[in-house]
């Protein structure tokens, strides 16, 4: 009997479409094109090549015969063993997702920023890491703690930041102590390049210089200072020839920044004295798209040319770092570093180089900051601005940031930003009073100068004054004795005085260019330079030196000031309390401005 049978065939038939019947409705996978990595600068032609490596951001990994980086969280249990905790985020930190390839989502309103699934997704903690010798070709990574609660680098996005510390050999025992007690200790990946290569404190210490090449730096005065200090060890270099040498840093530590850890997300390079919000940080890099190649800072301009200062701190995303990367194996020996022998600046050169890479420049000010929280001008346009970085800030100011960020932190988590109106209240507000003697508040919306001699007329006019009022004083205690009756009926129908205070301490809408005409006697008296600024509208504070014929300074910007030192000028200043109240009041903060080109 044949193996197919009409009958057989009829039964397979018939069951092939029982079983396609049953799947139909099941869902299925169908295939879809992967989306397009992000690149804005396509119409540009910046390379004939496509940009390499790809924008991928893997999740760290280790193996044992890899080289391990510097656990530098690792240290001995201190007073401030469990920094920045954070309880209530450890769940969601635990349990979050690693990153998407994409994710591209819908564009916000605010400049330009991205909110990026991926970016929300980082939930793996560091590894705990030795070897600190073997981090020369690795960025600095600080170990993640063991403690149930949120250590300050465990928090959502710091793995894929990472800081880029400037220092030199002169200056790195001065400040960077207190960079790594604070803000240092909560960066999981960062790396400290110098003028020579050695450790601090069993963090490796790289040298920025070492790339140069042996024909520019025998061709330059400056690495004369280079070569004695690497001679000999022990060598303690010129702090005023070693500066010289700064200018050649940037470039090639930018370049290495990116080969030590080429999936950063973003980077940021800063001095030894800039203070950077660690808090702020993360925020601000969640709403922004890594691929966007961004070059950002406090802007100023150089030979007409705009950059960002680096003492703010310079952030730089991955596709700006990619785009450098690129450039600088193609121009860097060829092009940029005979053109820095010609040029000032580090900065300047590395706007250069970027501008040939094809990377535009974004101000970030108000975020980035080159004033001190008590230098700074507090007005409406910084208030409701979150204080990503400050600058000039001694070691012992830096820990103070730092501790109120931490309490911050503490109390309202990692997603709230630290504006510049809390920095008034934390180090501002507490220190201002109606009069503060030896003190300089740095008002200076306008100078009013007494005129020469104003001082001696003011002593002859006083001394004149006084001998009046004697004879007066005398004259009406003779008229009293004789006609002591009359005076007191006289007194008693006599209208009274008018009072002159409420006309004195009504404010007044004034011009402020025109004040030095309007109020010509501010000057005399710490008293009347206060008087004059009570009755100024918008005038919040004023300062007064008494050096010569007398100067009265008012300000319509809130400003600390600093205290006078012995052999300064001697400076006496106050604040208009109760407006300043008012101004609070009337900045009130609806919305947080993170946006670029405020």
């Amino acid at each position: 009997m044949p193996m197919l049978t009409p009958s057989r065939v009829a039964i397979v038939v018939l069951c092939l479409s029982l079983v396609s019947f049953l799947l139909l409705g099941y869902p299925s996978q169908f295939a879809q094109p992967s989306q397009p990595i992000i690149d804005h600068y396509d119409h540009k032609n910046v390379h004939s090549e496509p940009i390499i490596p790809a924008p991928s951001i893997p999740t760290p990994t280790r193996h044992a015969t890899h080289a391990t980086p510097t656990a530098h969280g690792d240290r001995p249990e201190g007073e401030d063993d469990h920094r920045w905790d954070d309880a209530t985020k450890v769940a969601v930190q635990t349990f979050l997702p690693g990153p998407t390839e994409t994710g591209i989502v819908e564009f916000e309103k605010d400049g330009g920023r991205w909110e990026d699934e991926e970016k929300q997704k980082e939930g793996e903690n560091a590894i705990n890491a030795t070897n600190a010798t073997a981090l020369l070709s690795t960025p600095t990574e600080a170990a993640s703690s063991t403690h149930k609660s949120a250590f300050c680098h465990d928090v959502r996005g710091a793995l894929s930041v990472m800081v880029i510390l400037r220092t030199s050999k002169v200056d790195i025992a001065g400040q960077l102590p207190a960079q790594i007690k604070t803000l240092l200790a909560c960066v999981p990946n960062f790396a400290i390049f110098s003028d020579h290569k050695g450790e601090i404190d069993g963090i490796p210490v790289q040298n920025a210089l070492e790339s140069i090449s042996g024909d520019t730096k025998r061709a330059h005065e400056e690495f004369n200072e280079y070569q004695l200090m690497h001679a000999d060890p022990v060598y303690k270099p010129d702090g005023g020839k070693t500066k010289n040498l700064d200018k050649w840093k940037f470039l090639p530590m930018v370049y290495k920044a990116y080969k030590l850890k080429p999936d950063a997300k973003f980077y940021y390079f800063i001095e030894a004295d800039t203070s950077l919000s660690w808090t702020n940080v993360l925020q601000w890099m969640n709403r922004l798209d890594y691929r966007i190649p961004y070059y950002s800072g406090s802007p100023t301009f150089i030979n007409s040319i705009q950059l960002a200062q680096r003492g703010s701190g310079i952030m730089m995303s991955q596709g700006a770092m990619r785009r450098y990367a690129k450039s600088y194996d193609e121009l860097y020996e060829s092009k940029w570093e005979v053109e820095l022998g010609k040029g000032c600046c580090g900065d300047l050169a590395l706007a250069q180089a970027l501008s040939d890479a094809h990377v535009e420049f974004y101000s970030s000010w108000p975020l980035m900051q080159s004033e001190q929280p008590a230098s700074l001008d507090y007005t409406r346009k910084h208030w409701c601005v979150p204080a990503v970085s400050w600058h000039h800030i001694d070691a012992r100011v830096l820990e103070d940031i730092f501790l109120a960020q931490k309490n911050w932190t503490a109390k309202h988590g990692w997603d709230k930003p630290y504006l510049y109106r809390d920095a008034f209240e934390s180090f501002v507000q507490p220190h201002i009073s109606t009069k503060k003697e030896k003190w300089d508040n740095l008002s200076q919306d306008t100078k009013i100068v007494a005129p020469q001699g104003r001082q001696q007329q003011l002593k002859d006019e006083e001394e004149r004054s006084r001998k009046h009022k004697d004879a007066q004083d005398a004259k009406k205690e003779s008229e009293r004795l004789n006609n002591i009756a009359m005076s007191a009926s006289q007194f008693s129908d006599s209208p009274k005085a008018p009072q002159q205070h409420k006309r004195d301490d009504k404010p007044k809408e004034i011009d402020w260019d025109k004040l030095t005409e309007t109020f010509k006697d501010a000057a005399d008296s710490a008293d009347k330079c206060q008087k004059s600024c009570e009755q100024i509208e918008d005038c919040l504070q004023w300062r007064y030196k008494a050096l010569g014929d007398g100067e009265c300074h008012l300000g319509k910007v809130l400003r600390l000031g600093k205290v006078v030192g012995e052999g300064d000028e001697p400076w006496s200043s106050g604040w208009m309390l109760q407006r300043v109240e008012g101004v609070k009041k009337e900045w009130e903060c609806k919305e947080v401005k993170w946006n670029f080109y405020q």
